[in-house]
């Protein structure tokens, strides 16, 4: 071996070292923002539990995990926002983690049929595949977060229980009845209708 070639293996080396060290860091601040969403929704509404969202992190593992969290996270937000009286209607970013999932799924065999034929073209697809795969990543982590951080704010609304103060809402309008009840006992019939 050229002492050239061992130069450029200990600098490819070096430089997948540091690219797995920054994966890793992402998938870690990931993680914790799916965590802290699930840790923010009643475990009533979960369909996941929040530490279970770690095992994405395994290597193989984390292709089929990828589809629990797309599906479960944002179903676990909806119930908890419609449990709220605050559901807004939208998917809760289910459909592109979905979206995420699928394309991981098809590029693990695309990987290996590239690396096996060693074929130029396969480049040319995984590339924008790849690019894919990471802007849906970044919306569907945007998304999860949005979602969790509106979970941490109070809701603008009392729920379910509390009274409902008239004066903060001058624009509905007054449905209390006007006087008393009808069948109220007023101070002189007390006597008359004693037994």
């Amino acid at each position: 071996m050229r002492p050239n070639e061992g130069a450029f293996l200990a600098g490819m080396l070096g430089f997948m070292c540091v690219v797995v060290a920054i994966a890793l860091v992402i998938a870690i601040f990931y993680f914790l923002t799916l965590q802290k969403a699930l840790n923010r929704v009643s475990r009533r509404n979960r369909l996941m539990e929040p530490g279970l969202v770690w095992l994405g992190i395994i290597p193989v593992f984390s292709v089929i995990w990828s589809f629990f969290i797309a599906t479960r996270v944002p179903d676990s937000l909806r119930n908890e926002f419609r449990d709220q009286g605050r559901d807004d209607g939208t998917d809760y970013g289910r459909g592109i983690g979905l979206a995420n999932a699928i394309i991981g799924a098809i590029s693990v065999p695309l990987q290996v049929i590239s690396n096996v034929s060693r074929d130029a073209a396969f480049g040319f697809v995984m590339f924008p595949v790849g690019l894919a795969s990471l802007v849906l990543f970044i919306i569907f982590w945007v998304k999860i977060a949005g979602y969790s951080s509106k979970l941490a704010a109070p809701a603008p609304y009392p729920r379910g229980g509390e009274e409902f103060d008239d004066e903060e809402h001058d624009d509905y309008p007054d449905r209390r009845p006007r006087g008393g009840p009808s069948d109220a006992i007023r101070p002189d019939d007390r006597d008359r209708y004693e037994r």
